[in-house]
């Protein structure tokens, strides 16, 4: 039962695994190397047939106590918090409950609670638009888009994601028709804005986690970051995305002027268009870099679509009521954001598992929460973890990274073909949570090697 072959695994991942190897926790997307954006893959017979399941091997809440004891020890003689649940995904008995109920900094497992929302309110198959309209004078051009943050130029650029959304392919195809016009010069503006609000938390700043995530809003390239890794971001992502548009065009023979934000010129015309990867290949990309900045955008996507403000607070609000519709224990509940970059957040263990139990049972596109998460020894934020059986390629997790946290949240499978729900981690670690994550992926490993 157990998969201790990688073949259904890294040929569901492929597109995915190949830039996902340097993935830096909590923020960076990796590699430049371009690929075809991955595809969404159901769940193998072992995680999806519920018939399966009945033939493998229950779990001794003994031994998970077991394995679970000195992850406890260490957090009592260390001075901070281990909590947890272990849950069996087809009979629902809770096998560890430890400070379960109650709410912890959760970090980054907060994205899961984040794409099941996205999921339920979003078609993971839409894409998203960016556009070249020009003005009823010919001369203002206009840079459009509907949100993409993945936008990408040339191959020194991220483009895994981003693919045919490329603003060199955008600026190419609008060089052309301009000159076909006799258009060999305009002034380019861009849309600056696209929700309400503010994009940026100063909890963050006070926390001194600001830098790890860039500006929500109608465009980016690799989501804002000044360099390809980095976790520096542009103050102005927009204006940046012109700046390089424009660059674009000059190369492809059109002299382009920088103007301003705003909005559309009178009477514009659209010229050319690019798409993004779907909704669906770009939530699977946030959830296998940890990226904050697309949590955060696709959050307030989800709101807009729910018909609440999208703003942080339309954002949370909606991520509560959407868990609590599909009958998710909120109890304790408090997010300042989506991505779980403030340490003013708050989820119990209940909460997350019960994301992810709604994601194992459930139907329609939250349903496929759990397979977009990472794999382990495989996948962005987990290819450098747990990369040995009985755990790789058994292990599929949302990792989270503070400076005082450390977290994981997803599924186990047994050595006896058992599923398991685990969401673990530590808080309120003083002297640094990084040191303490071994305890928690060595829990994990033990989980996976239960007959």
């Amino acid at each position: 039962m157990q998969r201790t072959s990688m073949g259904t695994i890294v040929s569901a991942s492929a597109a995915l695994v190949g830039a996902a190897a340097l993935a830096v926790a909590g923020c960076s997307p990796s590699g430049p190397a371009a690929a075809p954006p991955p595809a969404l893959p159901t769940l193998d017979a072992a995680v999806a047939s519920q018939g399966t399941q009945a033939s493998s091997t229950p779990v001794d809440p003994a031994d998970v106590e077991e394995l679970w004891a000195p992850v406890a020890a260490a957090a009592t003689a260390g001075g901070y918090t281990a909590w947890g649940t272990v849950v069996d995904a087809q009979t629902g008995q809770v096998l560890l409950d430890a400070e379960a109920s109650t709410p912890h900094t959760p970090a980054s497992t907060t994205k899961t609670l984040t794409a099941f929302t996205a999921l339920a309110h979003l078609d993971p198959t839409t894409t998203l638009t960016t556009s070249a309209l020009l003005g009823a004078d010919s001369q203002t051009l206009y840079l459009d888009s509907e949100g993409d943050l993945l936008l990408g130029i040339g191959a020194s650029e991220t483009t895994e994601v981003s693919g045919r959304a490329g603003l060199q392919t955008l600026a190419n195809d609008t060089a052309a028709i301009l000159a076909q016009r006799g258009v060999t010069s305009v002034t380019l503006d861009w849309r600056g804005t696209l929700f309400e609000g503010a994009s940026h938390l100063s909890s963050w700043d006070a926390q001194e986690v600001g830098a790890y995530e860039g500006e929500v809003g109608p465009m980016a390239i690799d989501a804002g970051r000044t360099y390809e890794g980095a976790n520096d971001f542009y103050s102005d992502s927009p204006a940046r995305v012109a700046q390089v548009f424009a660059q674009a065009l000059g190369a492809a023979g059109i002299s382009a002027t920088l103007g301003e934000a705003g909005e559309p010129p009178a009477g514009a015309a659209t010229l050319a268009t690019v798409s993004s990867a779907t909704m669906g290949e770009q939530l699977r990309w946030m959830l296998a870099h940890s990226d904050n900045t697309l949590a955060d955008q696709y959050c307030r996507f989800a709101a807009r679509a729910a018909g609440a403000p999208a703003t942080y607070e339309g954002a949370t609000s909606t991520v509560a009521s959407t868990l609590s519709a599909a009958g998710v224990p909120t109890e304790g509940l408090f997010l300042e954001d989506c991505s779980g970059l403030s340490s003013n957040d708050r989820i119990s263990a209940n909460t997350l598992v019960g994301v992810l139990k709604a994601s194992y049972s459930g139907q329609g596109t939250s349903a496929d929460t759990m397979r977009l998460l990472p794999w382990a020894g495989l996948v962005g934020t987990l290819s450098k973890r747990m990369t040995e059986e009985p755990a790789v390629g058994n292990v599929q997790a949302k990792t989270g990274a503070l400076a005082e946290v450390s977290s994981l949240s997803g599924s186990v499978i047994t050595r006896g073909g058992r599923v398991l729900l685990v969401s673990i981690g530590h808080d309120r670690v003083t002297a640094g949570a990084l040191a303490t994550r071994g305890r928690l992926d060595a829990f994990e490993e033990g989980l996976a090697g239960l007959n």
